[in-house]
């Protein structure tokens, strides 16, 4: 009875206790069905994959432990970690470099349009800046010969008025004397 209280205990201990633990840097760890070198090899696992912390034999040295297949099986202790392996870290360190090197780059390739684009608003700006002071100056020029010309209109017209009276006069002065009848009264 005792002993069933024992592992059950133990077992209900290494479930509530379960860590993340990960193999060795050694190539391959070997896993056996029990806690010593006397059970059966399984299988094999590759260095620094993750697996589940389930229970200890501090006496023989080994460890349960969950695959991430599901499997429970037996590892030496001495090829569990607590921490990652060098070259698992070393992975995911180049893999986040290799992400952000792509953003960075990404963002570069962005700024780089941005760049281009804002010259070429730039320079369009530059040309209608220039463009708008010709129309300035154009329409500076037109304003002027329109004052001119409406000017002279009105000295044309004015001339010309002056010259109809000028010719109205004479005309009235010199038809009375060309078709005027004498009349003959006597005085003279």
């Amino acid at each position: 009875m005792k002993y069933r209280l024992f592992i059950l205990f133990f077992l209900i201990s290494g479930q509530i206790m379960a860590e993340s633990r990960y193999i060795s840097d050694g190539l391959e760890v070997f896993y056996r069905s029990g806690p010593t070198k006397n059970y059966r090899v399984l299988g094999t696992i590759q260095s620094g994959v993750e697996v589940e912390w389930l229970a200890e034999d501090t006496e023989n040295a080994a460890t349960q432990i969950k695959l991430p297949s599901g499997r429970e099986v037996w590892i030496d202790t001495a090829d569990l970690m607590a921490e990652k392996p060098v070259h698992v870290v070393l992975e995911e360190t180049k893999a986040e470099f290799n992400r952000y090197k792509q953003a960075a780059e990404g963002q570069i390739t962005t700024l780089r349009n941005d760049l281009f684009e804002s010259r070429e608003l730039a320079a369009a700006s530059e040309r209608l800046q220039k463009r708008i002071a010709e129309l300035e100056l154009a329409n500076e020029g037109l304003e002027l010969r329109n004052q001119t010309l409406s000017d002279r209109s009105r000295y044309d017209m004015l001339t010309a008025g002056g010259i109809v009276a000028i010719i109205s006069m004479f005309i009235g002065l010199l038809l009375p004397k060309l078709f005027s009848r004498r009349r003959d009264d006597g005085w003279r």
